[in-house]
């Protein structure tokens, strides 16, 4: 049966592990899950872009959802990724999400299949046809550049639609959040989910949390708890984090800089999927003093201090660089 638990807090999002040859590692998988599990109240697989599951073929990304709904064994609830710009199929994947044990599926708001941004009516209509026949509650993924950009009207109309229970937004504009938690989550219509940098601002609003892919949950999970606390200066400290990582390295794209990442916490989980490269060498040294510098990893305690000094040792390697 599938969860009933509100989710607050951080929504981990399993990263996709690759092989040398291209295959999912999934020995690397289970890692990551119980690396996951340490810090998260939920964990999407296959759900947003930086899984790289579009790299997957139908029966490989049908695969992935069911091996890893197995590894997570009920300890937190599972969202499923059944995103697709075909109603059918996606109703099709949140039929398969219930017979392997999932607890909710994630729906990217899609762009049309020829290109170009849908009209509220058109996606009110996608999302009206899917969760009226999807057997599991829906959440509505909001990704622009891979999905639509539609104004916040439409988010607002889509939390009236039966079984949509959660938005997870990725725009991180404060605008747009703060009047959609207002109109979403504090009116009663859904809960909702933001991404990394405006966690803190989200929780602070009345939100719900954010979706992130490993390692940026630890830090969102430290953020959760010092702001459950009343902890402020702590919650402060460890947003502040989010300025510096993973932006800095923005440039290679979220799964090679968080993969790099993982490495430094000594869970391997591979490179990007080919042709895509990871991050350089020079930059993955870069990535791990940053975490040892404000105590995500090694012996030293997190100050903010560190964090500033984490901020000048970058910025001195990009003079460097000029």
């Amino acid at each position: 049966m599938a969860s009933t638990k509100i989710i607050k807090g951080i929504i981990g999002a399993c990263l996709t592990p690759f092989d040398d040859n291209d295959h999912i590692d999934y020995p690397a998988l289970e890692k990551e899950m119980d690396f996951l599990l340490a810090d998260c109240d939920a964990v999407t697989i296959a759900a947003v872009e930086a899984a790289e599951y579009t790299m997957l073929s139908r029966e490989e990304r049908k695969e992935l959802l069911k091996v890893g709904t197995q590894m997570v064994d009920k300890r937190v609830p599972v969202i499923i990724g059944c995103s697709s710009p075909s109603p059918r199929e996606v109703i099709d994947l949140a039929e398969y999400a219930a017979t392997i044990g999932g607890d909710f599926v994630q729906v990217l708001m899609p762009l049309r299949p020829w290109g170009g941004q849908p009209t509220i009516a058109e996606l009110m209509e996608f999302y009206t046809q899917v969760a009226s026949a999807s057997p599991l509650p829906v959440v509505c993924y909001h990704n622009p550049g891979p999905g639509a950009d539609p104004p916040q009207d439409a988010f607002v109309k889509i939390s009236e639609i039966d079984n949509i229970r959660y938005f997870k937004e990725s725009s991180r504009d404060i605008t747009k959040i703060s009047r959609l938690i207002e109109q979403i989550e504090l009116a009663g219509r859904g809960h909702y989910f933001t991404t990394m940098q405006p966690l803190l601002v989200t929780l602070m609003l009345g939100g719900s949390g954010a979706t992130m892919p490993p390692p940026g949950t630890r830090i969102g999970a430290q953020i959760v708890k010092a702001f459950r606390a009343n902890d402020l200066e702590s919650a402060r400290f460890w947003a502040r984090c989010y300025a510096l990582f993973p932006g800095k390295w923005a440039a290679y794209g979220l799964p090679p800089v968080m993969k790099s990442a993982m490495k430094h916490f000594g869970v391997d989980i591979g490179n990007p999927s080919r042709p895509y490269a990871p991050v350089s060498p020079r930059d993955h040294a870069q990535i791990g003093q940053f975490l040892r510098q404000v105590g995500l990893i090694g012996e030293a305690p997190p100050n903010p201090k560190a964090l500033i000094d984490a901020a000048n040792f970058l910025a001195q390697e990009d003079t460097f660089l000029r």
